[in-house]
């Protein structure tokens, strides 16, 4: 009798291995996640930080074919996945497929949406910090996606590589030749006529700005005393209203400029103040790079 209950459990105890139940003795089994920035990085310009959170989705291939990404009836589903300084760690063991996987990976962590036609908004306000567990406007702004094709389990683990799916301004602030004295401290920036609103397909890693979105002003977080940066939607910005209003003691300074935000791309510009005994003045000057995120 106890030797038919030992081969009962271990039958048991093998289909819950394949079929991704978290119990002992199946370690060997276990999907391990490495997740990394793109070739430039986000929040903290680094890494991924302390209890940053993704959501992890999974689908198998049926006689050679991935199955398509769905809201749910995947062999994973939003699954959440939490940084803890060293590793990425699942709230409940992760089992592989006995066939090879697709996964997808969205930073942040989003609640369980459709995969295409999802609306999303970045911070108006993006100059308030994370705290308590809920991210700053800058950092719930950035979204990321990754993909990582045909990984079983002889891979080893799944290899997350993020790509950007919004636009980055960074504003410089210098001192000109007539500038006289420090800058102020209390030097806010925003950035005018901004469409706030996208359209997501989470299927392939690609938004577009929601045409019927409403355009707002975005205040943008300071990284120093001088640099100030924002997530934007990626959109083409025409010269008909001011772009950047830069307000230090009570005097707004505004720029007027055309420019196409484009994906996962950074936008540089260098403002100069210079300033006289009898006027002042702003001149400003866009240092013409569009490249990765820095």
């Amino acid at each position: 009798m106890k030797k038919y209950i030992s081969i009962a459990m271990l039958a048991l105890l093998t289909a819950a291995c394949n079929n991704n139940t978290a119990l002992d003795g199946c370690d060997d089994n276990t999907i391990r996640v490495n997740a990394q920035m793109p070739t430039s990085t986000r929040a903290t310009l680094t890494n991924f930080e302390v209890d940053d959170q993704i959501s992890l989705y999974a689908v198998e291939y049926i006689n050679g074919t991935a199955a398509e990404l769905q809201t749910a009836g995947n062999y994973l589903n939003n699954e959440k996945v939490t940084f803890d300084g060293a590793e990425w760690m699942t709230e409940r063991t992760l089992l592989w497929s006995s066939n090879p996987c697709d996964f997808y990976a969205f930073y942040p962590w989003q609640p369980t949406t459709p995969m295409s036609n999802v609306r999303f908004d970045v911070a108006a306000d993006q100059s308030t910090a994370t705290a308590d567990g809920v991210l700053g406007g800058y950092e719930a702004s950035d979204l990321m996606w990754a993909k990582a094709e045909n990984v079983s389990q002889a891979d080893g683990v799944v290899n997350l590589e993020f790509e950007h799916m919004m636009s980055r301004v960074v504003v410089d602030i210098v001192r000109g030749p007539s500038y006289e004295g420090e800058l102020p401290q209390n030097i806010d920036v925003h950035i005018y006529n901004t469409a706030t609103s996208a359209i997501i397909d989470w299927r392939v890693g690609s938004l577009q700005k929601y045409a019927l979105g409403d355009h707002k002003t975005i205040k943008m977080r300071k990284l120093d005393g001088d640099t100030f940066d924002a997530i934007v939607v990626p959109q083409f910005i025409e010269r008909s209203t001011p772009l950047i209003e830069i307000t230090m003691e009570g005097i707004a300074y505004l720029m007027e400029s055309s420019i196409s935000l484009r994906p996962g791309m950074q936008h540089n510009f260098v403002v100069t103040l210079n300033t006289s005994p009898d006027q002042e003045k702003i001149e400003i000057s866009i240092d013409g790079e569009v490249g990765g995120w820095e």
